[in-house]
């Protein structure tokens, strides 16, 4: 959690009201936790002369963070964009910390993520507040602001029937890029196209292959090797938690070939640009192993040789030898990774609709599509939400299915890749939190 420098708040609990004019009261969800009263808390404090800070921030944050710099901030935001008056909850990483929205009585919203420290008193030990964004009044509107975004962003909200994807809002929607994680929709379709066909059933078990296992995200990595678990194991931790040796365990079971074809299947414009299609550990190895070199290597080779260079040298790194990001940089996100466009991803998203529709065989896919809805679903909007995200430095993107309370069905997604610096999660978050609210 990073420390503070631009700052922007969670807003939860209904707290020092009693400081905000009857004009303006702040909208607070009702605090459960200590990490929501501190958000209403710190929700308060933009005001022309906050104070108190000791009561706020453990003794920690405010030697890095002294007075001064936070009289800047909260007082300097208050200029901008008056009061604080409404704190949301984005997405809760743990009991005590999170993503938050705060609105501002001037039209702005800013993302913020806040994290208390475990036990009594609850004291603020990180917080971190983005960038003011006007607040969206339309789908345009949220095209807009992600245009403002450093890099290169894409968006896509389209309305499915039957095969037809139909735009109803887009901005670089034909633009390949790197996806993260989501390129597990891929697996998951090659998945459902074997159950359709009766190749395969989700009660099928394997053995946990120990050359199959990955590094975090996820839990599978902890499992002993040999272990029998399901298909339908693999594929709920895969899609629900993003485990990357449950990724890797079912990519290698269904086979790297078959689900490079499913590519095409799902109609992915470019399906060269995976191949090989890589495991997480893989990409892990290409991007940390200890000699710094087989990146270069790698890319240097046509696409059979890269397979070759797969099987051998980086199959021989040892996993424990690996060190990814540990600069915490972008590193070949437009090289190594996995990429497709938002159409690309409306597309598999709608494969996997129709392929799971009225059938006792692939219908348990899309429930596994929708345990983790990864932010708050406004379900007086949307009866059902499948997702799936992807992240690393530099990379975030986030797709919806989506069936509106009439029955419709949709696609969103949205894109953002910055080769020079990691990206300001919150700002992304909030942003498709807003776009879930507008859209339809």
């Amino acid at each position: 959690m990073k420390k503070l420098l631009a700052f922007a708040l969670l807003f939860t609990s209904a707290t020092i009201y009693a400081q905000q004019p009857q004009s303006s009261p702040t909208t607070a969800v009702t605090a459960t936790t200590p990490l929501e009263r501190r958000a209403n808390e710190v929700c308060a404090q933009f005001r022309a002369a906050p104070t108190d800070y000791d009561k706020l921030f453990t003794a920690s944050f405010l030697a890095q963070v002294p007075t001064e710099q936070l009289n800047q901030i909260f007082a300097g935001y208050f200029a901008q964009m008056g009061r604080c008056t409404g704190v949301k909850l984005i997405k809760r990483d743990t009991a005590n910390a999170g993503s938050f929205e705060l609105t501002f009585e001037k039209g702005y919203t800013v993302p913020a993520q806040l994290a208390v420290e475990a036990s009594v008193p609850y004291l603020l030990e990180g917080a971190f507040v983005g960038n003011p964004m006007r607040a969206s009044a339309s789908l345009t509107d949220i095209v807009t602001e992600l245009k403002t975004f450093p890099g290169e962003t894409s968006f896509l909200f389209a309305k499915l029937s039957n095969t037809q994807i139909t735009p109803v809002v887009a901005h670089n929607a034909d633009k390949p890029l790197a996806i993260g994680s989501a390129f597990k929709l891929y697996i998951l379709s090659e998945l459902t196209r074997g159950l359709k066909a009766n190749e395969r059933k989700l009660s099928d078990v394997v053995m946990l292959d120990p050359k199959a296992a990955s590094l975090p995200s996820g839990i599978m990595h902890t499992w002993v090797a040999g272990s029998p678990v399901t298909l339908n194991t693999l594929a709920t931790l895969m899609i629900s938690i993003s485990d990357n040796t449950a990724t890797d365990q079912l990519l290698a079971h269904l086979g790297r070939e078959k689900v490079e074809s499913v590519q095409t299947i799902t109609g992915h414009s470019k399906p060269e640009l995976n191949m090989p299609f890589l495991s997480t550990l893989e990409m892990f190895k290409l991007k940390g192993e200890p000699t710094g070199k087989a990146d270069e290597q790698y890319l240097a080779l046509d696409p059979k040789a890269r397979r070759q260079f797969l099987s051998t040298q980086i199959a021989a790194v040892k996993r424990e030898d690996v060190k990814p990001f540990a600069d915490g940089k972008p590193s070949h996100i437009d090289t190594i990774e996995w990429f497709a466009s938002a159409n690309d991803l409306a597309r598999v998203m709608n494969y996997l609709r129709v392929q799971t529709e009225n059938d006792p065989k692939t219908a348990q896919i899309r429930e596994i599509l929708s345990i983790n809805p990864g932010l708050k679903i406004p379900r007086d909007k949307w009866r059902y939400a499948g997702y799936k995200g992807g992240s690393e430095p530099g990379v975030l993107t986030m797709t919806y299915l989506l069936q509106s309370t009439s029955g419709e069905w949709f696609v969103l997604s949205m894109e953002w890749n910055n080769k020079q610096a990691a990206l300001e999660q919150g700002k992304f978050f909030a942003l498709m939190q807003r776009a879930l609210q507008i859209a339809q």
